[in-house]
């Protein structure tokens, strides 16, 4: 639990931008095209390396794009939480991250409202061979569904094209650079952390731990993004939020083979076990 508590922080430091409300942004029901076809849109009015366009403009378009693509690999970086995600943002979604937290994996799956944890060694051994332990969303009657429930929300949060949005208010332009082997250009975007989580659609009580646990790290964000010639958003990244005492180098996130990634099913019932299962062996 201390693992996936730190894994949950983490993601939410890297997502933090986009967990404003979904009003005035282009949704999360993109189709399953591929990514040439999802960025023709944004690349046609951005024109070559997406510089036509002043800030604002160019980011709502790249979030058009990402809406539309609709799925991503992921590749985490920083912030006390290295790993990769398939993450599926449109209808039906899931997210399956792969991390590393003191010196074990930790696999994490989202699909509808449950939440999995891929059993270490030691737990599949009590757990009799299965695989993974099922965390409800729904269930807020103790400490591990509030962890189910924060997790819930960070999957919400790493929705790129809300991000985009998000990030488009305050936008402005730093210039073209290469990253993950793309030209593309560099936005960036100040928000104050009061301000965003007072947008989070998340109930009193977690707003109010989210708006604690930002605020460690500073009272604004200020985030990177890079945007391809096509409207795709390469990559972010969030220094003041996931840069600790430590010396951490800054949480970045790369997204690679737009549109390509199919949502990961729910385990078999045969392969699950619960806390309580845990508990009573």
């Amino acid at each position: 639990m201390r693992a996936l508590r730190t894994v949950a922080v983490a993601c939410l430091a890297l997502g933090a931008l986009t967990a404003c409300s979904s009003s005035g942004s282009t949704g999360s029901t993109g189709g399953s095209g591929s990514s040439q076809a999802a960025s023709a849109p944004a690349a046609d009015a951005a024109g070559k390396g997406g510089s036509k366009l002043a800030p604002k403009e160019a980011l709502l378009a790249a979030a058009a794009v990402m809406d539309k693509a609709g799925s991503a690999k992921l590749t985490v970086k920083g912030g006390g939480s290295d790993g990769t995600a398939d993450y599926v943002w449109k209808s039906p979604s899931s997210f399956l991250m792969h991390t590393t937290q003191e010196g074990k994996q930790v696999d994490v799956l989202f699909a509808g409202d449950q939440m999995y944890i891929g059993a270490t060694p030691e737990m599949a051994a009590v757990a009799k061979g299965k695989k993974w332990m099922s965390l409800s969303t729904k269930d807020s009657s103790g400490a591990v569904g509030n962890e189910a429930g924060a997790f819930a929300s960070m999957m919400q949060l790493m929705n790129p094209s809300v991000q985009l949005v998000a990030a488009a208010q305050n936008a402005t332009l730093v210039g073209t650079e290469t990253v993950a082997g793309q030209s593309a250009t560099h936005y960036r975007s100040d928000i104050k952390v009061d301000e965003l989580v007072a947008k989070m659609q998340l109930d009193a009580a977690t707003k109010a731990q989210v708006l604690a646990e930002l605020k460690k790290k500073g009272s604004s964000s200020t985030v990177d993004l890079w945007v391809n010639g096509k409207g795709e958003l390469v990559q972010q990244s969030s220094a003041s939020l996931t840069a600790d005492d430590s010396g951490s180098t800054p949480g970045v996130v790369t997204y690679g083979d737009l549109g390509s990634v199919k949502a990961t099913p729910a385990p078999a019932a045969s392969e699950v076990f619960s806390l309580t299962d845990l508990m009573q062996q």
